[in-house]
């Protein structure tokens, strides 16, 4: 059963006129009604859709500043002179200039780039040998050809840096290897090592005992322990027991008493007997009883006259 929907509610009477014209005016201009002048003709709304989103396009790229791809083409590509333009200190050691890359009239860009990265690499490579070798490559202004190598100028900085270097290890002693010493192998400081870790575990797992221990000849008696003359550090320090005869001391005493076995009077009734003597002699009168009628009943079964 679905879901019951409740109708509109009408509160009092309506007239029927003005409701139909309240509706007609809602929906008068939405209907295909025919025009109210002949001779006009309104755009398609395909059309005019078509109009406003140009017109949006061209307003977007107003606003956005986008160049035309004939501006992009125009224009060439120039990778470096970022990096020159730095304003550097005039004490700061001066750096290696770095190559400006410019796009050829008509190259592509995916070209351009591609040379670029080229030529980065080979730079890098170029520093990376200038400082392993402290040279300098000497290249030609006008072609950029490299002509010839030079050394280095001294830097002022790096020279007091190693100088104070050079001077700070005067003091220490250089660890001078002793000629009769034999170089060992991997293999064999492998097993020095395990044989020292295993003398070191060895000698902590020693008892301290073991240094007291009497070494005992052949054919030796001990005809008694040994005696310590010697009285102990903490002697004078143990603590008496106390003399005061208090509560405690009467209970233990008692302990040490051997209980004696108490004596019970089995000539009185039986009622008055403990509950355990009492039912001891219980269990015996039940036994002598199932005794005898055993026996009674084995003398009818053979014939002998009861007594």
């Amino acid at each position: 059963m679905g879901r019951k929907i409740p109708g509109k509610k009408h509160k009092g009477t309506k007239d029927p006129e003005k409701q139909r014209a309240k509706r007609w005016a809602e929906i008068k201009d939405k209907v295909d009604a025919p025009p109210t002048n002949v001779e006009d003709q309104p755009i398609p709304k395909s059309l005019e859709r078509m109009i406003n989103l140009k017109n949006s396009m061209k307003n977007r790229k107003k606003l956005s500043g986008e160049k035309s791809n004939k501006e992009k083409k125009n224009k060439l590509i120039t990778v470096g002179l970022e990096s020159n333009r730095q304003i550097l200190d005039p004490k700061a050691k001066p750096e290696k200039v770095v190559p400006v890359f410019s796009q050829r009239p008509g190259e592509p860009d995916y070209k351009f780039l591609h040379r670029v990265n080229g030529e980065t690499i080979n730079y890098l490579k170029e520093a990376e040998f200038e400082n392993k070798f402290n040279v300098q490559i000497v290249r030609n202004s006008e072609t950029g050809r490299p002509e010839g190598l030079q050394k280095k100028p001294k830097d002022e900085i790096d020279e007091l840096l190693r100088l104070k270097m050079k001077h700070k290890n005067i003091g220490k002693k250089k660890k001078v290897k002793s000629i009769t010493e034999p170089k060992l192998t991997k293999v064999q400081k492998r097993k020095l090592k395990l044989q020292e870790k295993k003398a070191k575990k060895l000698s902590n797992n020693s008892d301290d005992f073991n240094i007291y221990k009497d070494k005992v000849e052949f054919g030796e008696v001990a005809h008694a322990p040994p005696e310590l003359n010697v009285k102990p550090s903490k002697a004078d320090k143990i603590v008496k027991p106390a003399k005061k005869e208090l509560l405690l001391h009467s209970l233990l005493n008692n302990k040490n008493v051997k209980a004696q076995p108490k004596s019970i009077d089995k000539t009185g009734k039986r009622k008055n007997l403990p509950s355990a003597e009492r039912r001891i002699l219980e269990k015996h009168q039940s036994e002598v009883i199932e005794a005898y009628k055993l026996l009674k009943t084995r003398n009818k079964s053979s014939g002998i006259p009861s007594l």
